[in-house]
């Protein structure tokens, strides 16, 4: 082969190729032409199933590489067809079979070696996978374990708890059955003693109804009768009366000056109110109209809507009435007894038109300024100063007063007073009027207690008993009683007056027992006063009667 090759290289000019690696990668495997391809290397692959020793003859390559170029080729075999390969070609066709080959044998190894180390790591992967599938499996049959634990203790907690609950249920249930029972024991033993304390009040107050009534009829009784008994009485309604007087003064009074609206309404019945009073006559007619007149201010007064501002403007007015009727008192009927009774005709007038209110005002004031209205003397308080004392007596104390002057006082305040008490209500009702579908006696529960008849009496026992009976102008009192309600009183007790008159006379006139006993500086007054009783106590004891020194004025004009 080698010595073909050398022949042929004369025939066929070439330089061998320096580098045949670098072709090899340029040339890209051909495809088979059909055509026959001498094999132009000496290299042989053991693996090469076809040698060129086996190739038939007529494909055996001509010899080409002779040193003689210019020698005619004698074989004819070894021309080359015109449409085969030449060596070369065939060569380098071989060298890439081969390194084909062995880059396929070399893949071959390396994706054996990958699919051995591919096959270890899933071997690994597959111990991984069962040896965490184990932990796995452990960790949750521990979780799955400890979740039954934790079922089993909390049913054992929650069935634990429910007997402890059904536990306390049953003893809540017991306790509050015994607390039931003792509840209704508890409530059957207050109704018992509720039942025995409504029986026992009940008695109480049946008993303390009768004595009520016991005391009652022998308070009246006594305040008939007379004695150290009666005082207590009459320091009861002494209070009573100052208290009201107290309300007028630290109420109504203060709320009015502090309201410049109600104090100007205030002033305007002021200057109605005043000079009614002192235009006040004794005949019907103008008794009927002063009574209508001022009570048409009373009546604006009371129908303010204003509760509040009612009250004040109502009991502020009232006030300054009675202010106005014992003013009158003081100064003209001490001189003129007739002149209280259109006074009083026209105070009950009013009662009985609505104004109850006037009665408690005007006995509330004529306590303060004549105590003696009560038939009773106050008695002096433990802290109560010389001062303090002669202003509860009715004693002027901005001023200068006599004995005298302050006698003749509390004889006018007291004759409004028994004018009062005399006055028949139907007279008054006569020249006044009653308010529409009002009857006089249910006009009549108006008046209060202090104002009606019953009084003359009360005032007459309490006179007669000591200590009042040794006070120095009880005489004097006693003269005005007489002169102003003595008829009336004669009218009304009968017998009774004759005997109280009459020991009046006897014990109290002739025995000296009526005034002080030891009086000094007011011998004169006393013994004027005393002499001036006497005559009318015996004027009525020879007559029976009192007209002839009963004051006039008695009959309206």
């Amino acid at each position: 082969m080698a010595s073909r090759t050398a022949k042929r290289a004369p025939s066929a000019p070439r330089a061998e190729p320096a580098e045949p690696a670098p072709r090899m990668a340029a040339v890209a495997p051909r495809r088979p032409t059909g055509r026959y391809v001498y094999e132009s290397s000496d290299e042989e692959s053991d693996t090469d199933p076809v040698s060129w020793r086996d190739m038939p003859r007529s494909r055996v390559p001509l010899a080409l590489d002779s040193d003689e170029e210019d020698e005619p080729t004698a074989d004819l075999s070894a021309v080359r067809l015109a449409n085969e390969l030449d060596p070369w070609e065939m060569w380098e066709a071989d060298c890439q079979r081969k390194a084909w080959t062995s880059t396929q044998r070399t893949n071959d190894r390396a994706v054996q070696e990958v699919a051995e180390l591919l096959s270890h790591f899933q071997l690994q992967q597959k111990e991984t996978e069962r040896l965490e599938r184990e932990s796995f499996d452990k960790r949750n049959a521990s979780l799955w374990e400890g979740i039954e634990q934790a079922i089993r203790d909390a049913e054992k907690r929650a069935a634990h708890e429910a007997e402890q609950l059904a536990n306390a249920r049953r003893r809540q249930e017991q306790a509050e059955a015994e607390a039931k029972k003792a509840r209704e024991a508890e409530l059957a033993r207050i109704e018992r003693e509720k039942r025995a304390a409504e029986e026992e009040k009940a008695r109480a107050a049946a008993k303390e109804k009768e004595l009520a009534q016991l005391a009652q009829k022998e308070g009246a009784y006594n305040a008939m009768r007379g004695g150290e008994r009666i005082w207590p009485i009459c320091a009861k309604e002494l209070a009573h009366w100052q208290c009201e007087m107290k309300t007028i003064k630290e109420e109504i009074l203060p709320a009015v000056a502090g309201n410049p609206a109600w104090r100007k309404q205030c002033f305007a019945a002021k200057r109605t109110i005043t000079p009614k009073i002192g235009q006040l006559t004794n005949t019907s007619s103008e008794i009927a109209r002063i009574t209508g007149a001022i009570g048409g201010v009373l009546q604006e007064a009371k129908s303010v809507p204003d509760a509040a501002a009612q009250r004040c403007l109502y009991y502020w007015m009232l006030n300054h009435l009675a202010k106005c009727l014992i003013r009158q008192a003081e100064q003209e009927v001490a001189a003129r007894q007739e002149t209280a009774y259109p006074l009083a005709r026209t105070v009950l007038g009013l009662v009985l038109l609505g104004h109850g209110a006037l009665g408690d005002v005007l006995m509330a004031r004529l306590v303060k300024k004549c105590p003696y209205v009560l038939g009773y003397v106050p008695e002096r308080p433990k802290d109560a100063d010389e001062r303090t004392y002669r202003k509860m007596l009715g004693f002027k104390l901005d001023q200068e007063e006599t004995t005298h002057m302050y006698v003749s006082r509390m004889a006018g305040i007291s004759a409004l007073y028994f004018a009062c008490l005399q006055t028949s209500l139907e007279s008054v009702a006569a020249c006044s009027g009653l308010p529409p579908n009002t009857s006089l006696p249910d006009a009549a529960h108006a008046v209060p207690e202090a104002l009606r008849p019953a009084r003359l009496w009360t005032w007459q026992v309490r006179c007669v008993t000591p200590p009042l009976a040794r006070q120095s102008l009880v005489p004097s009192l006693w003269c005005t009683f007489l002169e102003v309600a003595g008829m009336a009183t004669q009218q009304r007790y009968g017998r009774q007056a004759h005997k109280l008159w009459t020991l009046l006379l006897e014990q109290g006139v002739r025995a000296k027992q009526l005034g002080p006993s030891d009086a000094s500086g007011d011998n004169e007054a006393l013994h004027a006063a005393r002499v001036r009783l006497q005559l009318v106590l015996e004027s009525w004891q020879k007559t029976h009667s009192l007209a002839e020194h009963a004051s006039a004025g008695r009959e309206m004009e």
